[in-house]
Order: structure tokens, then C-alpha cells, then sequence
């Protein structure tokens, strides 16, 4: 059975508008800027599937040019709904810039020359580089979302691309060029058929990636102190497991930093818990600026926290206490103007060959805090 092209396109059109509006409505409530690029990738092919459709009873500047133009936003909304879901920066002035030359490319193809074939082939080329650049960018990200996230889109895109390839195949190849759009040939329109199908599995996709992208977020957040920015003791222990298992397989050394606030009842006592917020914000920020980007700390609960040092012995680790200890630790100024400085009692450990677990090393390096408070405080000891 024959398939009627512009059957297919007002269908497709009306499939993609239900989409579009699920879609619409979800990025209009999230206002998430990736959601709107997406909603806009939607509406445009909704737009451009809807003018295809109209072809013979409305003017060409819309139903050629401008549709056209639509199906390229398409391709460059998903495009940089993906760079803004990845926190990447978007090409804005190329885009734009592609769009104008496009834009004038279609106008003298349909009134300069009124040459189809080459429509075609230009419209397909650009679908096929976008589409593959799109794929590209997951793919990046594969490590962060997996496979099972990111296999509806970058499936897509790669029917986008091989349909692309097989319309500009049947171009070149055909003896006598197709008159216009509405004599295409079967093989023209069940790629057509395809590639929209194909957009309509992105919008799934789009969703799927914004779940997974959310889910990220909640898991980060539950992971994650909220007054000083490191991990919590939820997320400090995770991830020192996973530090744990890489230190057994490279046979590393991983060192442990224990680290006190001294006398932080004092400081609660006399300048109040506000205060107090403040100095743990302090020692946070302290801990991010002068640990390796690596390093994994994380506030354990009150005032103590914790460091994991991979590749790190013992005399490494103690030097990068004494780094923390004598490290600007004014956090603030009192009543009457005077600074606000804390100290730090540190107990310092490495795994050793016979510890069952890191909590093995952790204990250590807890019994010597207890040894620097013991002898003083504001000092390092060795476990």
C-alpha cells in the first residue's frame, strides 16, 4: 500500500503536537532552561510537519522556506538543550548564523532556482551532521547517565543519521530528479516516516534524560552536608568504599585525616550557633581550597570531618595537616571588631596491609585526635 505523503505529514504533525504540549506544560512548571530548548525543538517540528502538510494550499515562503527552517530549529534546540543539561556552553551566534544562511540557501533553492533535489540534499546533509553532533555529546556523558538512559535518544539520532544518508543516497542516484516535494518517491517518504518517528522517540528520550538528571540531583543532595558543601556522612561513606576498592586493586597507599574544631562549644556558647554555622562554613571552604581536587572530605556530624588522601603516605598526610592547621582560620569578627579565629586538632593514619576495612584506618587516626586534644590541641599526631 502506497503511503501517502501528506497523510504522513499532517499525522506525524498531530502526534508531535500532543508531545510538544506534555512537554511544554512540564518545562513551563520546572523552568528549567534544557526543558524550554526542548519544548522548542518539539514545536518547531511540530510547526514544520504542519506546513509540509499544507503544501499546495499555502504560499512556498511557508510551506518551503519556512518549514524547512523549522525542522533546522529542531535539530539546534535538541542540540543545545543537551549542551545546557550538561552545563556546556552553546554556540549561539553559529547557531543564528546557520539559520540565516539556511534561511537564504531555501529562499533561492524554491524562488531563485526552484531546485528540490538540492533542497533535499542540504536540508539532509545539515540533518545528518546536527543529528550526529547531538549522538556525540551523549555519548560523552555515557559514564554519568548509562546506556539505559541514554539509548532512546542516541538511537534516534542515529536513525536520524542513517535516514539522512539513505535520503541523500536516493538523491544522487536517481535518473530523473523528482519534480517537488509532493512526487517524492516511496522511498522518500517511509524515510520521511522514519525520521519522524525518530523525533517522537527523542521526546521520550528528552524525559527520560530529565528523570535521570533529577534523580542525579536528589542523590547529590542526600549525599551532601548542606552548610558546608561536603559530602555528608551518607555520602563520605560511599565513597570511601569506592576509594577502598581502588586502593585494594592498585595496591596505593590512602591516608586519613581526622580533623576537630577546638573548643566549638565554646564558640557556640559565647557567640551563638549562627556563629558557630559560621565557622564550619569557614573550615568547609578552608578544606576545598587547600586539599587536591581528589582528596575526598566530608563533615562526619557536629564539628569533626574527614579526609582520604589516595596516593598518599604517611608523611604526606602530615604535611597536609599542618597545611589545614596553619591555614588562615579567622572566620569572622565579634561585638567589638575583633577577629574570630579557630584551631584544628588533627589525627592522621594510613591503611595499613592487615586492616579489614578503611574504618580500620579511620580508628586510628581517631585515636590520635584524641592524642592531640590530649596533649594540648591545635597540634597533629600520628596514628
Amino acid at each position: 500500500m502506497a503511503l501517502h505523503l501528506p497523510t504522513v505529514m499532517m499525522f506525524a504533525g498531530l502526534l508531535t503536537a500532543v508531545v510538544t504540549l506534555g512537554l511544554g506544560l512540564l518545562a513551563w512548571r520546572e523552568r528549567r532552561a534544557y526543558l524550554m530548548h526542548w519544548a522548542a525543538a518539539l514545536a518547531t517540528t511540530f510547526v514544520g510537519m504542519l506546513l509540509f502538510g499544507l503544501r499546495g494550499t499555502a504560499p512556498d515562503l511557508l510551506t518551503i522556506v519556512t518549514a524547512n527552517v523549522m525542522l533546522l530549529g529542531n535539530l539546534l534546540f535538541t542540540l543545545s538543550g543537551y549542551l545546557r543539561l550538561f552545563g556546556q556552553p552553546v554556540p549561539v551566534r553559529a547557531m543564528l548564523a546557520l539559520v540565516l544562511v539556511q534561511t537564504l540557501v531555501y529562499g533561492w533553492l524554491t524562488f531563485g532556482v526552484d531546485d528540490y533535489p538540492t533542497r533535499m540534499l542540504v536540508f539532509n546533509s545539515t540533518l545528518v551532521v546536527l543529528s550526529a553532533a547531538s549522538a556525540l555529546v551523549l555519548r560523552q556523558h555515557r559514564h554519568r547517565f548509562g546506556w539505559a538512559v541514554l539509548a532512546l535518544p542516541v538511537g534516534a539520532h542515529l536513525v536520524q543519521v542513517l535516514m539522512g544518508l539513505v535520503r541523500i543516497g536516493l538523491t544522487l542516484q536517481t535518473n530523473e530528479p523528482t519534480p517537488s516535494f509532493m512526487q517524492a518517491s516511496q522511498g522518500h517518504v517511509m524515510a520521511i516516516m522514519l525520521n519522524t518517528l525518530a523525533a517522537l522517540a527523542l521526546a521520550f528520550g528528552f524525559l527520560s534524560l530529565h528523570a535521570s538528571h533529577l534523580l542525579e540531583a536528589l542523590e547529590k543532595q542526600a549525599a551532601t552536608d548542606p552548610l558546608t558543601g561536603l559530602s555528608n556522612r551518607r555520602g563520605f561513606d560511599r565513597a570511601l568504599a569506592l576509594e577502598w576498592e581502588r586502593q585494594r586493586r592498585r595496591g596505593s597507599s590512602l591516608a586519613v585525616l581526622v580533623i576537630d574544631i577546638d573548643h566549638f562549644k565554646q564558640i557556640n556558647d559565647q557567640h551563638g550557633h549562627a556563629v558557630g554555622d559560621t565557622a564550619l562554613r569557614h573550615l568547609g571552604q578552608v578544606l576545598r581550597q587547600h586539599l587536591r581536587p581528589y582528596d575526598l572530605s566530608g563533615r562526619l556530624g557536629g564539628e569533626e570531618f574527614c579526609v582520604v588522601s589516595a596516593d598518599t603516605d604517611l608523611e604526606g598526610a602530615r604535611r597536609s595537616a599542618e597545611r589545614l592547621r596553619q591555614a588562615s582560620l579567622v572566620y569572622g569578627h565579634d561585638a567589638n571588631g575583633q577577629p574570630l579565629g579557630l584551631t584544628l586538632s588533627i589525627g592522621v593514619a594510613v591503611v595499613q596491609a592487615d586492616d579489614q576495612s578503611p574504618h580500620d584506618a579511620i580508628r586510628r587516626a581517631d585515636a590520635a585526635l584524641y592524642r592531640a586534644k590530649q596533649n594540648g590541641r591545635n597540634r597533629v599526631e600520628l596514628g
